[in-house]
């Protein structure tokens, strides 16, 4: 898999930022409501109440069997949450740590390519300022930020 550095068309990049706009100021709405410090699995489920209260339908504890050379493994990948889409499933991994590192990120990009979902959204709800959001597409063996 490839992590790509170069910048996504304009009218894609536009495109993705509107896809998950409303999920992104879900993340906001639980941090501005709950603040840092606290363990990640609360902030996971605070993050489930506010998007089924904004509409969507999360599934939490995602599984998927990855396929391997054709054939359904029988091991799974759990994503912290999953939102269903029509123009593709979302990806939402959770953390409440000090600051995200190459670590989460890399299991982000895993998901990515295990399940072909285009889109993946790594929220640190853990940092003294604000939640710290990182967006990613996935498209053709490729990540790239948005």
């Amino acid at each position: 898999m490839e992590i790509s550095r170069e910048n996504l068309p304009e009218p894609l990049h536009n495109a993705l930022r509107n896809y998950v706009y409303d999920v992104i100021s879900c993340m906001h709405e639980v941090y501005h409501d709950l603040g840092n410090g606290l363990p990640e699995y609360v902030y996971q489920e605070a993050l489930m109440i506010e998007l089924q209260h904004k509409g969507f339908n999360p599934i939490r504890e995602y599984i998927h069997h990855p396929v391997y050379k054709g054939k359904e493994l029988k091991a799974v990948i759990r994503m912290d949450i999953m939102i269903p889409g029509e123009r593709g499933n979302v990806i939402i991994e959770c953390k409440a740590i000090e600051k995200l590192s190459g670590n989460e990120r890399n299991q982000v990009y895993g998901y990515l390519r295990g399940t072909g979902f285009p889109i993946a959204l790594l929220v640190n709800f853990g940092s003294n300022i604000k939640a710290e959001i990182e967006r990613y597409y996935y498209k053709d063996g490729v990540v790239r930020a948005f």
